[in-house]
């Protein structure tokens, strides 16, 4: 019971503060930014004066009318620049990271917010829709990013941040899929019917959230401060209107 009362609490009664750091000189990529917590972080960045700020969408229609939203209620322009990436296809993750290290003169912020949570049983590339954009993408695209973080930390003597939005529905998961035996953990995933019933796509979402809790602290126990010179972080957005 006190885990639900915390839960709700934090939920409903805790706002956090605005952001109020200086981002002079800084270029950030928020993913999945043409709505809900994407737009509204590329926004904040936009506002505290973030030089860059990449929307990376899917759709570059959606993507220039958040941009002109942005620029209209920050008052800037000439700072956010859209950039195509569908995190359903492998090949667009790596070609819009391949294109942002060579055009880009620095990242210093990433923010991998895209994701989906799913009504209907789809496979995109090899496997289940929501594991391939939630977390193979989204961890191909990390590390695809990471080459460029790395240059910006040494060339410009700053420590960048690679950030996963994560969520706090990750508690909530049961991950019977770990049962799996070793090495077959994906094949189990890509099992529709389990049992004699459908896996239940809204515990895949969870699911889905705490393999990318599992993976980033695998991550940082393998690469601690000390031997990687950027931030890698994940963060829970909380209940939102998104």
């Amino acid at each position: 019971m006190a885990s639900i009362r915390r839960f709700f609490y934090s939920q409903l009664f805790v706002t956090p503060p605005k952001p109020t750091g200086d981002l002079t000189g800084k270029t950030v990529i928020v993913t999945g930014s043409n709505v809900g917590l994407g737009k509204e972080a590329a926004r904040h960045f936009t506002q505290l004066n973030a030089s860059t700020v990449i929307l990376a969408v899917r759709s570059i229609e959606k993507g220039e009318a958040a941009r002109k939203d942005i620029e209209s209620t920050t008052g800037r322009s000439n700072v956010v620049k859209v950039m195509q990436l569908d995190m359903s296809s492998y090949k667009s993750v790596l070609d819009f990271a391949q294109k942002a290290s060579k055009e880009l003169e620095r990242v210093d912020i990433a923010v991998l917010n895209a994701g989906v949570t799913r009504a209907a049983w789809e496979v995109f590339e090899q496997d289940e829709s929501t594991i391939t954009v939630n977390v193979v993408s989204t961890f191909l695209l990390a590390f695809a990013l990471l080459p460029k973080l790395k240059e910006t930390a040494s060339k410009f003597n700053t420590r960048p941040t690679l950030t996963i939005v994560s969520s706090e529905v990750h508690e909530w998961a049961t991950f019977d899929e770990r049962k799996a035996p070793e090495g077959k953990l994906f094949e189990r995933l890509n099992e529709k019917v389990v049992n004699g019933k459908e896996v239940s796509l809204n515990n895949r979402y969870q699911v889905s959230k705490l393999l990318e809790v599992l993976f980033v602290r695998a991550f940082c126990e393998r690469y601690p401060e000390s031997q990687i010179p950027v931030t890698v972080n994940l963060v829970n957005p909380g209940f939102c209107h998104s």
